[in-house]
């Protein structure tokens, strides 16, 4: 058999609130993998973090993170940067609407204001692990654009369901900017035209995947442009109404170890 190429969200897909997989989603992943297949990481969790789970699923996963703007492919990154204008459009809507808005680096966050304490622990997790060195204040726009040639895309949280539903309207007005978002509580951006999607496609053309024989996994509306994309888009059970409606491959929850039943029915093989 051809080998597939199979791209996985982390939270909510693979891991939960434990942040480990279980037992069967690992050794599922190993037993294909050694069968030829190629499994990546498709996450908008920052590269450290998503390497650190990355590590927990197997060894030497490939890496798409930073929701498409970094990849990591045999060792090699892809990185793309948010530019100083977009910097500046964030830094005024998250300043207006009073977001606690974070900003990544390969191996930093810089923070507006901290996240307060209504924000799950399963969010903040997502952010930059339980590590405070990764997190550096920042309080003027002008110190924000000073990292311009280091930040790569940012998150915005707010509990407010009408304040950011504003947020979202301005935030779309930003030039050079897509948003999107991994829960109902956040507002995920990254540069114009770039998602988990488009570093997919670049991904396959490099290594001359055929997209046919491509296959993702996804809950959040910021997986949308990536389940659409390839072959074979699996929406979670435990994915929200949006996603399940645009994907035509469903599988299990993840508390059922929705990824493994689905390879292993699709392969056919039994775990």
């Amino acid at each position: 058999m051809s080998p597939y190429a199979i791209f996985m969200d982390i939270d909510n897909t693979i891991v939960g609130p434990s942040q480990y997989p279980s037992k069967r989603t690992v050794d599922t992943i190993a037993k294909y993998r050694a069968q030829g297949h190629r499994f990546f990481i498709a996450s908008g969790r920052p590269l450290f973090s998503a390497t650190e789970m990355a590590d927990r699923i197997g060894p030497d996963l490939d890496i798409i993170c930073s929701n498409g703007t970094i990849s990591r492919v045999d060792e090699k990154l892809y990185v793309q940067h948010l530019t100083p204008r977009a910097l500046e459009g964030i830094y005024r809507v998250a300043h207006e609407y009073q977001l606690p808005q974070y900003f990544f680096t390969q191996s930093q966050v810089l923070y507006l204001r901290p996240m307060t304490k209504g924000i799950s622990e399963d969010s903040q997790v997502r952010i930059a692990g339980e590590d405070p060195n990764h997190y550096v204040a920042i309080d003027s726009v002008e110190q924000l654009k000073r990292w311009a040639d280091r930040i790569i895309n940012a998150i915005a949280f707010d509990q407010d369901p009408a304040n950011l539903a504003k947020a979202r309207v301005a935030m779309a007005q930003v030039q050079d900017i897509d948003t999107s978002s991994s829960s109902p509580d956040n507002i995920e951006i990254t540069g114009h035209g770039i998602n988990k999607a488009t570093a997919i496609l670049r991904v396959c053309e490099r290594l001359n995947q055929p997209m046919a024989r491509t296959m993702a996994f996804g809950d959040g509306s910021n997986d949308l442009e990536m389940l659409t994309t390839v072959h074979y888009g699996v929406a979670m059970g435990n994915a929200n109404a949006e996603v399940k409606a645009a994907t035509k491959f469903h599988t299990l929850d993840i508390d059922h170890d929705g990824v493994a039943v689905f390879l292993d029915d699709f392969f056919g093989g039994k775990a």
